[in-house]
């Protein structure tokens, strides 16, 4: 009898796969630019990620930025928001699996940006009273959030919608009063758009990047608990969010009761977890010791949250951002529309197939050749009286004439082996060039005699139209000018730059200049020298006494030899001279120093904030940011660059 072993890891996880290929995944991930695809093919990254709802946060493109490759993943329907504010900011996507098509979705969260018919929105919007029709529009300028909304089934086969709300939450410095007060607009809105959904009878998922971390267990490095929790995201995320540890009572008596409805579903699974961060700074290198923070949740209403939700766990595994993705399972199945909703990208003008402007392949724009449109001739003829419109129709035939003419001519000549569309080609440039100038010439003349006389409002008609015939003049002679010859380097060093006055680069430059020059002409007269040398020396040579040679040799020889050892000694003392005024001039890196803490070389950063200090250098350790007690972290060695020269 033969024994057979099993592989039960193997087994195991095939059983997961198995018990999983029925439940719901979500996906939350900070991208950070998507269409940098992270080296690989998105459909490739979008497989990677295995989840039915992948909503992606940073995207940084625009409505016009985006190519058919993003936009259309073979397998999923996608759903973007894009910025109005500026091009490649902000922006969140949603992709989900075609076996998961959302019945409806909605772009941002006043409803202001849809133009549906309210069956296919989502709706239910909320008390926005308390925001002004400015503030509304502003708060979905920067495409922060899109939603979609999802048919789930449970075990039981009870069927009730989802609504999925992928936001990507503003940042706002410490010290800026304006971004910190539209973050906290950004946020009563999302409370508001979300408890108001949740009141209508559906489940409700709030996931992204909300950038605060709530707790200090979120943190790597907070700060004492008064300054920590005194932050006003901190705040917000306490009124928004319920603690399954408390014992079901708001902290504030005077909070509306519909508070406290949505939970931190990684905090509800696992409450105690430590350096669960999903957010380092790339220019530190910080996620090489863990040293970030938890910015990216995943918020679900608190039934949703306690019934449904399996796992909820942090992809630090996977790279391509700063951020790394948050994933969960829910036990659930997604039953899929028909059809997508509208805002789908499929059915966006650039990549549904349709024309999108039949008039503008039909009507016909006519324009003079020299720039100047019929409405603005015939309004300098009205005007004037002496420079009539018919005058340029005949030039425009004559033109017209000249070239059907220069057509007829190039395809009679084709009989020396050159293509007719060649010889069309040249002849055309040639007659074009051609005939412009002299349409530029008559134009030109009859400008200035039609404006003789003429008031000066009338004058400026004329004067206009002038120079657009001087400038086609002007193009049509690029080709006939000579190139330009290549600047001495000398002229560039005789004047002083911009910013340099001071008296010490400007005797540097002019000794630079005279060294140079110098050199240069006791080296032509060094070689004229040594060519008197040498022709004399020939001379010898062509003696035939051989002693005659010799004593011309011998004679001959003590004068080239201190003509050479001049010429030497002159040029090591001028080449020494002029490395010296160059290195005045152009200073090099400065010596990297040491960290104390390391004894490595530093490295050098500038400072990009904005403030006194902006654009300075300075050397720091050049180990990834970390925790002070991680002896592998940075240093604290800093120190500025000095600027004395």
């Amino acid at each position: 009898m033969r024994m057979i072993t099993l592989d039960y890891g193997y087994v195991r996880r095939n059983l997961e796969k198995i018990a999983l290929s029925d439940k719901m995944k979500i996906l939350t991930w900070n991208i950070n630019g998507i269409r940098g695809n992270k080296g690989l093919g998105l459909k490739q990254l979008l497989d990677s990620l295995d989840a039915d709802v992948i909503c992606l946060q940073e995207t940084k493109v625009s409505r016009e930025q985006l190519d058919e490759a993003s936009a259309i993943v073979d397998g999923y329907n996608s759903y973007f928001s894009f910025s109005r504010a500026r091009a490649g900011y902000s922006g969140v996507a949603t992709f989900v699996r075609d076996g998961a098509t959302p019945w409806k979705a909605e772009d941002g969260l006043t409803g202001l940006l849809q133009e549906e018919d309210e069956e296919l929105r989502i709706g239910h919007h909320g008390d926005q009273s308390s925001f002004t029709c400015e503030e509304l529009e502003a708060l979905d300028r920067e495409g922060r959030c899109v939603m979609t909304q999802h048919v789930i089934r449970d075990s039981s086969g009870i069927e009730k919608d989802l609504v999925i709300i992928n936001v990507y939450c503003p940042r706002a410095e410490p010290d800026n009063d304006i971004r910190k007060s539209y973050k906290m607009r950004f946020y009563q809105l999302l409370q508001s758009r979300a408890e108001t959904i949740l009141k209508s009878g559906r489940h409700v998922i709030v996931l992204g990047d909300i950038n605060t971390s709530h707790r200090k267990i979120d943190h790597c490095d907070p700060t004492n608990d008064e300054e920590f929790y005194a932050n006003p995201g901190r705040k917000w995320l306490d009124g928004f969010l319920y603690d399954p540890a408390s014992d079901g009572t708001t902290k504030d008596a005077n909070e509306p009761a519909e508070h406290h409805q949505f939970v931190d579903t990684f905090r509800l699974l696992h409450p105690e977890q430590l350096n669960a961060f999903t957010n380092w700074s790339s220019a530190t290198g910080a996620r090489e010791t863990n040293y970030g923070c938890r910015l990216d949740y995943i918020f679900a209403n608190k039934n949703l949250a306690q019934h449904f939700f399996v796992q909820c766990f942090i992809m630090p595994e996977v790279m391509g951002s700063d951020h790394c993705p948050v994933k969960a399972v829910l036990d659930c199945s997604v039953v899929a529309a028909k059809k997508c909703p509208p805002l789908c990208t499929r059915f966006m003008l650039q990549f549904s197939g349709k024309q999108q402007k039949l008039s503008m392949f039909l009507i016909k724009t006519s324009k003079l050749k020299c720039g100047l449109t019929k409405s603005q001739s015939m309004e300098s003829s009205q005007s004037s009286g002496n420079c009539d419109f018919e005058s340029v129709n005949q030039e425009e035939s004559s033109f017209d004439d000249i070239k059907l003419s220069g057509e007829r001519n190039a395809l009679d000549m084709t009989d020396d082996g050159t293509s007719s569309s060649q010889t069309t080609n040249d002849v055309q440039m040639d007659i074009k060039c051609t005939a412009d100038c002299l349409v530029a010439e008559d134009l030109n003349s009859k400008m200035s005699s039609a404006s003789n006389g003429l008031p000066v409002s009338h004058k400026r008609v004329f004067n206009d139209s002038r120079k657009r015939v001087d400038t086609a003049a002007k193009i049509s002679k690029v080709e006939t000018q000579p190139a330009r010859k290549q600047s001495n380097l000398l002229n560039f060093l005789v004047k002083s730059p911009i910013g340099m006055n001071k008296e010490s680069k400007s005797n540097d430059i002019k000794s630079l200049v005279e060294n140079t020059s110098l050199q240069h002409d006791r080296l032509n007269s060094d070689s004229k020298l040594q060519t008197v040398c040498v022709t004399k020396d020939d001379d010898c040579h062509n003696k035939n006494d051989g002693e005659n040679v010799k004593a011309c040799t011998e004679a001959q020889t003590p004068e080239l030899s201190a003509c050479t050892s001049k010429t030497d000694s002159m040029s090591s003392s001028e080449a020494s001279n002029s490395t010296f005024a160059w290195k005045s001039l152009l200073k090099g890196p400065p010596q990297t120093p040491l960290c104390k803490g390391h004894k490595e070389p530093c490295a050098l950063r500038t400072v990009k904030k904005s403030g006194p200090n902006r654009g300075r250098q300075f050397w720091t350790c050049n180990r990834p940011e970390g925790h002070k007690t991680n002896p592998e972290a940075r240093c604290d060695y800093f120190v500025w660059v000095s600027n004395k020269k």
